[in-house]
């Protein structure tokens, strides 16, 4: 898990999938971005490899993750900024996911590679309803699912 290899910094990178019909965000692949900063308080993508991401998968990016290594699960005011600009000001509808810390041996046993909902927080910031935490729901692809049960 990319959080745990970065555990010092605030991990970062995009969600890949779709939007549906109803609003739903379906993320079906994360690709970690380095961070140019190498802050545990800060991140900002290396606009290089997120606009490789951008060509690779065109239209695909629903959202964006960051980690706060420090283990507080709520979205700062740099966070929250952020959110309102690339939601309502650049009107792009991604979802903004933040992973709380700290990011110890316990927590990668946990993890064992997998997500989890626990350390987990969920934004978009909405043109009338201002910034809101979003449900998140993990959902097991059926492939998966099968070969566990093997």
């Amino acid at each position: 898990m990319d959080v745990c290899k970065r555990y010092c910094i605030e991990a970062c990178g995009v969600l890949i999938g779709n939007i549906d019909e109803q609003g739903n965000w379906w993320i079906d692949q994360v690709h970690p971005l380095r961070n140019i900063f190498d802050s545990s308080v800060y991140f900002e993508f290396d606009p290089e490899d997120l606009l490789t991401v951008e060509l690779t998968y065109p239209g695909q990016i629903v959202g964006v993750y960051h980690s706060h290594p420090t283990g507080f699960a709520v979205a700062s005011s740099t966070d929250r900024k952020n959110m309102q600009r690339v939601n309502q000001e650049q009107q792009i509808p991604w979802v903004w996911l933040i992973i709380s810390g700290p990011f110890d041996e316990s927590f990668a046993q946990q993890a064992q590679g997998r997500i989890t909902e626990a350390p987990m927080i969920a934004y978009h910031h909405y043109a009338k309803e201002g910034l809101r935490q979003i449900t998140i729901q993990i959902v097991q692809a059926i492939e998966e699912a099968s070969q566990n049960l093997e």
